[in-house]
């Protein structure tokens, strides 16, 4: 991709961490967490741990995929068969195609784009164009408004005090889960369509892809459509419509637990939405500001890391991208003991908390103005 990225404050000034943290939080977090790195052997790229769940995702998916295709079950039993095969793409997702989005996968960079885009191929989602939003947008200023393309103003939601609002988003806290369960089917035949076409996205000006991405775009959307609706026209003893109707279900389920996952790891009443001053400065550092940002949920929980893809130690994400999630759990307990220390906040909860949090969050950005919500 050829363009500029950056930040850009709402009078069009270069928007800038400020440097020289006198606490050193940054710093100590890093030599800590390299230190940890070396001391248990470890490289920052994925280990069998992660291979082991890949695996295992895999074969969910593809033994689902299979059954259905084997005409075998009838139509309610092929609806739940296809429902554990989105689930098990997501989790792929999630838990793979994630951390090499972030070449975290392996050292290779080729293999990490390849396993990213045939998993998102799976998904429906083009995988170029999430990495470009995912790791050039939304981690580069997470919850500033204008930088990160996560909190891009939208008709249904309001998800940042410093977005306007508007009559409806009083009643986003009722509205919201049908939102949810569509998240897929809007990237999927919506989102990525404009992210494709818009030459300008949050913090990311005079975008220009190249060539062989558009042409990427056109064979992915089709792989998917053959997958998911295709193949099984074209194989199953069940009417087209009960194919379309099963794929559409997938998605529904999908798109909710992907929700589920993250709903409240940067939307919630713990995070902040930090805004800049005069000079366009953002009044912390990077890695502050991934503290103050984001929030976890039950980051020392192996069962949650082996579901969520260390969604669940989201502080630790932002603060080490490039690091395979399979250590976050060790990592979150340097990043918690570290902010102790140094006086700063680290926001944690169960998911329960969280989703109760994320919903109380969304009914205050419904009913109170920027400068009350800022308050």
């Amino acid at each position: 991709m050829a363009g500029t990225i950056t930040g850009l404050s709402g009078d069009g000034k270069k928007i800038k961490f400020r440097g020289g943290n006198q606490r050193g939080f940054s710093r100590e977090v890093r030599r800590r967490v390299t230190a940890y790195l070396a001391a248990s052997g470890a490289t920052r790229y994925a280990d069998m741990r992660l291979w082991f769940k890949a695996t295992l995702y895999a074969a969910i998916a593809s033994l689902s995929y299979g059954a259905i295709l084997s005409n075998h079950f009838g139509p309610w039993q092929m609806l739940l068969l296809a429902n554990v095969f989105g689930a098990a793409i997501l989790l792929l997702s999630i838990n793979v195609a994630h951390d090499a989005a972030h070449d975290a996968l392996t050292r290779h960079r080729w293999l990490n784009r390849v396993v990213q885009t045939i998993i998102f191929t799976m998904l429906g989602a083009n995988a170029y164009l999430w990495r470009l939003r995912h790791v050039k947008s939304h981690h580069a200023f997470p919850n500033v408004n204008g930088c990160d393309m996560d909190i891009d103003e939208n008709p249904f939601l309001r998800l940042s005090p410093n977005h306007r609002r508007r009559w409806h988003h009083r009643f986003q806290h009722l509205y919201a889960p049908v939102v949810f369960w569509l998240v897929a089917l809007h990237t999927v035949f919506y989102q990525d369509f404009v992210y494709l076409a818009k030459k300008h996205l949050a913090n990311m000006s005079d975008i220009r892809h190249p060539g062989s991405q558009y042409v990427a775009f056109v064979v992915c959307k089709f792989a998917y459509l053959a997958i998911v609706v295709g193949i099984p026209m074209l194989v199953l003893d069940v009417a087209w419509w009960q194919v379309v109707l099963g794929a559409m279900a997938m998605s529904v389920s999908a798109s909710v637990l992907f929700v589920m996952l993250l709903i409240g790891t940067h939307f919630a009443e713990e995070a902040q939405f930090p805004s800049v001053d005069q000079d366009g400065y953002l009044g912390h550092d990077w890695a502050e500001h991934a503290l103050l940002t984001s929030v976890d949920w039950s980051p020392q929980s192996r069962l949650a890391l082996f579901i969520a893809g260390g969604a669940n130690c989201h502080v630790a994400h932002h603060l080490f991208p490039t690091v395979s999630h399979v250590h976050y759990i060790a990592i979150s307990r340097i990043v918690r003991q570290t902010a102790i220390e140094f006086g700063l906040p680290y926001h944690c909860m169960t998911l329960p908390s969280l989703v109760r949090s994320h919903f109380r969050f969304l009914k205050r950005m419904g009913t109170i103005d920027r400068h009350d919500a800022l308050a």
